[in-house]
């Protein structure tokens, strides 16, 4: 969005008409000494100031001067060829006003701080402001942005019209330089006060792009539409004393409204927004590293200029630059694009209904949105999806987790702990994508949420899934195919699980542990583990580990039902053996039964559980409901998985005891 920073050129303007004229008493024909002095205030603090003629009319209440000209001492540039005041006046003993001023031929090089990204000078053959009063005395002590902001605050102003101007610039050098320019439309403030501007409006314009094979292009933006426009806001970034000054937030745009940007890159590569808003947009100066992030730029284009790979320690250093911004330095009431779209070569094309970004405070972001995603590839095939969310976003987190990855890669994905403090929440919902079997994978919706403590792992998380697709996507050498119904096409899956920890009596309970794939079977659980301490949830692999293996178990309900996997498997088994259906269960039964005889023998108590898995083996469409609950307690969850993973699973059995339950 470049047009808005084009009202720092009124800044820059206003400033230079306060200093222009008389600064304690114009009314005796004085005005070039007065204007001499002002310049020799700016000289002093490191500006390169001159100006030309210089004349005042008192019975007209007509001032000029023509060729001005202000060159800061690191950045930024003011050059007028006339000025205009009539109406000129004094408004009782310190202030001055001006009916009109008009300025002819300016040029303005703001500095990088308050400028668009590529562009670096603005020119505007016109610029006339209406109703402007100022001090007659501005100050000289302090630097150059210092004596500016001061000055700006106390000027106030009806209107400041800029019918036309251009701006150009340029970023990268050699191969690499890509230059930039555009044409701007009417541009309009109004009520300047403080050094904020009431209202901005700006016509639609044009921009040009180019560079290296890839990165030329053209492109528009239509009106853009500012309420509250805090320019001395953004001065104070120009000033380290004037940073550290001030540690409060300070909105810069009350709100910022965008409509119709387009572009078209050479090659084919097109996109449009058909509107783009934010709201509410405030920074904290103190907590921006200005020097930091302009040191940081010009050391890329020196790596750029060399045509070598930025270092990892340069790149995490500006992911950590913008972790501090993100957790300290900026607040954001809201964000949304709407009507986004795209095409690439090759028939590629994406559309987006919206993209909406929730309120951003202390790092943290509120929500994160896109809304009716379709796509489109060569082959015609499309996909669409509508609603990706993330909840609680933490930006700030993230470009620390960004900055560490960088620096070492190998850590990444080590420990979910990270992940878990950066996202509070995941959504999806009513996805179709083609898949290479033709039916379409769909899923209607995915939810992960979880609660975390800072630097801890979740001790509370939700999930659930709704999805379809076709059986084929599961290959048959994968563990998965046994749950997978062979005769059906396409499958139906639903998911539910849901864990809480107690901190209370340091239990975990998952409960819902569901899962359901259609003319399958369906899982259902209930979960009880004791002895759960804090240490399970730290984000040190060591101290999680070490804490789990303290971790008992307290109660296992669960229950299996056969919704036609069973009969499919038996089939498709004794197909393959040249057996009846029949046959192959009740040789499983029988092995079942042989099995867990001993079991039984040794404690009659496993008698009714043996029998019902009997009779589940024995008869499809059957269910199966169990509770696990340890023989003797403690019973480590750990013992549990190894022995699992041991040559005798079933050996389990002698730690366990076992009930059959009502099928829920």
């Amino acid at each position: 969005m470049r047009k808005p920073f084009l009202v720092a050129l009124s800044a820059f303007v206003v400033l230079g008409v306060g200093g222009y004229f008389g600064l304690t008493s114009y009314v005796n024909h004085e005005a070039r000494s007065q204007v001499d002095a002002a310049l020799s205030t700016l000289r002093a603090g490191g500006v390169e100031a001159s100006v030309g003629k210089v004349t005042y009319d008192l019975f007209a209440g007509r001032f000029e001067l023509g060729n001005l000209s202000l060159v800061g001492p690191v950045q930024g540039a003011l050059k007028i060829d006339s000025l205009v005041a009539n109406g000129v006046a004094l408004r009782g003993a310190d202030r001055a006003f001006a009916q009109t001023v008009v300025l002819g031929g300016v040029t303005l090089s703001p500095p990088l701080l308050i400028g668009a990204p590529n562009i670096s000078q603005y020119q505007a053959p016109r610029v006339v402001i209406t109703a402007l009063e100022f001090p007659t005395q501005a100050p000289v002590d302090g630097s150059p942005p210092q004596i500016a902001l001061d000055f700006f605050r106390g000027i106030t102003a009806e209107r400041i019209d800029i019918p036309a101007s251009t701006g150009t610039g340029a970023v990268g050098v050699g191969d690499a330089r890509v230059t930039s320019e555009e044409t701007n439309g009417d541009i309009r403030l109004e009520g300047l006060a403080k050094g904020r501007f009431a209202t901005v409006d700006a016509a639609p314009s044009r921009f040009t792009i180019a560079g290296p094979s890839g990165s030329t292009g053209q492109g528009s933006i239509g009106r853009v539409d500012i309420k509250g426009f805090d320019v001395a806001g953004l001065m104070i970034l120009l000033d380290s004393e004037l940073r550290q000054a001030n540690d409060q937030f300070i909105t810069i745009h009350d709100s910022v409204a965008m409509e119709d940007y387009q572009i078209t890159m050479e090659g084919g590569v097109a996109q449009r927004i058909a509107r783009l808003s934010m709201k509410d947009v405030a920074i904290r100066p103190a907590a921006i590293p200005v020097e930091e992030l302009l040191e940081a730029r010009e050391q890329l284009e020196k790596i750029g200029a060399a045509g070598a790979k930025a270092p990892p320690e340069e790149t995490a250093g500006l992911f950590r630059m913008a972790a501090v911004i993100y957790d300290e330095g900026i607040r954001i009431g809201g964000l949304a694009a709407e009507g986004v779209e795209g095409t690439a070569p090759g028939g590629f094309a994406f559309g987006l209904g919206s993209f909406t970004v929730g309120a951003i405070d202390g790092g943290r972001m509120d929500s994160f949105a896109l809304e009716k995603l379709t796509g489109k590839g060569p082959d015609g095939e499309g996909f669409q999806m509508g609603r990706f969310a993330i909840g609680g976003l933490k930006a700030g987190t993230l470009m620390s987790l960004l900055a560490e990855g960088t620096e070492n890669p190998a850590a990444i994905g080590r420990w979910p702990a990270p992940f878990f403090n950066t996202v509070e929440s995941v959504e999806v919902t009513n996805v179709v994508s083609p898949t290479d079997e033709g039916s379409p994978l769909n899923i209607d919706r995915f939810a992960l949420t979880w609660t975390a403590e800072p630097d801890a792992l979740p001790t509370r998380i939700s999930a659930t899934l709704r999805m379809s697709g076709p059986t084929a996507m599961v290959n048959a050498g994968n563990s998965a195919f046994a749950l997978v119904p062979g005769q059906m096409d396409r499958a139906s899956i639903a998911l539910d699980f849901g864990a809480a920890w107690n901190e209370a009596d340091n239990s975990v309970v998952v409960d819902p542990a569901y899962l359901e794939v259609s003319d399958a079977f369906s899982f259902n659980a209930k979960l009880t583990l004791s002895a759960v301490d804090d240490s399970v949830f730290s984000t040190e692999p060591d101290e999680a580990l070490a804490g789990a293996m303290e971790v008992n178990l307290g109660a296992l309900d669960l229950t299996v039902t056969d919704a036609g996997l069973y009969d499919q498997k038996l089939e498709a088994a004794a197909k393959e053996q040249g057996l009846k259906p029949e046959d192959v269960r009740q040789l499983i039964a029988g092995f079942a039964d042989l099995l867990l005889a001993q079991a039984v023998t040794d404690r009659p108590e496993l008698g009714p559980a043996v029998e019902a898995f009997v009779r589940f083996v024995q008869k499809p469409m059957g269910t199966l409901a169990l509770r696990l609950t340890p023989r003797h307690e403690p019973l480590p969850v750990l013992l549990i998985v190894e022995a699992l993973n041991s040559e005798d699973p079933l050996g389990l059995v002698d730690e366990l005891n076992v009930e059959t339950l009502t099928a829920r």
